[in-house]
């Protein structure tokens, strides 16, 4: 009887691996690019997001705060020298960021980024792809540091926002269509930027979350803490039988067996789906679970491991 009481759970139950709650990703995702673009609710642009979503979107319900860190440093052009530091610094955008990387890391761009989304769903359309090289997943500090920073101080213009591929989706695509003025001032620039878009969108198919790994600077900022945030996700290698299903499952196109917790994951937990129990996901202050307990998915082997999703 106990073995017929078994075998009549359902093929869904046997089936998952870790907290159920992170099977709902994607629903999450969904969610938050509803949310941030619900736009009956336009008068939050004042309150910066933690994640990639254009504010010059109709729609978009609150700020980017990479639009608000340019926006400080361009103002620090005149103020620089004649008010104390801590009335230059964005100390509101900055501390929103601070607080939710700290608590959660890059999960912010796993978990709720729209852009990110989109990158993950242009990625299914393929079994296989690229892999960006570890050098480039550096690049992101580069533009941080000269497109966010340096380079709007300098020009007084926010060069990050005039190039980036989200902006030129969200609100290069969807301001001209409801605003005429917007519309007949397109000149040649707007085709750059929407050059770039569709590059990054091509790159999407082929490369998983590619301006994530190569140029989002505020996956760089979030990814600074990212290591030591209070949320954490934690490997086994003796549970580990190597069957590479975590690799080929991973949304940020790394090896989460030598690079979790690192500054290129996005700490969407996908690799705690492990069908072998290798990888678990715990608050800092929840005792890390005894791993080698922890039986692998029903029916899994090392020479039958699942196919990428």
């Amino acid at each position: 009887m106990a073995q017929a009481s078994e075998s009549s759970k359902s093929d869904g139950d046997e089936a998952l691996s870790g907290p159920r709650w992170i099977y709902q990703r994607n629903w999450l995702q969904i969610a938050a690019l509803v949310v941030m673009n619900s736009y009956f609710f336009s008068w939050a642009k004042g309150f910066c997001v933690p994640a990639l979503n254009c504010w010059a979107c109709p729609g978009a319900i609150f700020g980017c705060p990479l639009g608000a860190i340019q926006n400080s440093s361009i103002a620090a052009q005149w103020t620089l020298g004649n008010k104390p530091w801590y009335a230059i610094l964005p100390l509101y955008v900055l501390g929103v960021l601070v607080v939710f990387s700290a608590l959660f890391g890059r999960m912010m761009c796993g978990w709720i980024c729209p852009f990110g989304w989109l990158q993950d769903k242009l990625a299914a359309l393929r079994k296989k792809h690229w892999r960006i090289p570890r050098a480039l997943r550096y690049l992101r500090y580069v533009i941080l540091v000269a497109l966010v920073l340096i380079v709007p101080y300098l020009t007084g213009v926010p060069w990050f926002c005039k190039l980036c591929p989200q902006g030129a989706l969200e609100g290069g695509w969807l301001q001209p269509i409801f605003d005429a003025d917007v519309r007949a001032a397109i000149g040649s620039f707007w085709w750059i930027k929407q050059a770039i878009l569709v590059g990054f969108l091509v790159l999407m198919v082929f490369v998983k979350r590619p301006f994530c790994g190569t140029a989002c600077a505020l996956g760089a900022i979030f990814s600074l803490l990212h290591r030591y945030s209070l949320w954490r996700i934690d490997f086994d290698a003796e549970k580990c039988v190597n069957c590479m299903w975590c690799v080929r499952n991973c949304p940020a196109g790394i090896d989460p067996r030598k690079d979790v917790n690192s500054h290129a994951c996005i700490g969407c937990l996908e690799c705690a789906k492990c069908p072998y129990g290798a990888v678990q996901s715990r608050p800092m202050w929840q005792a890390m679970p005894s791993l080698s307990a922890i039986a692998p998915r029903s029916g899994a082997t090392a020479d039958q491991a699942p196919a990428e999703e």
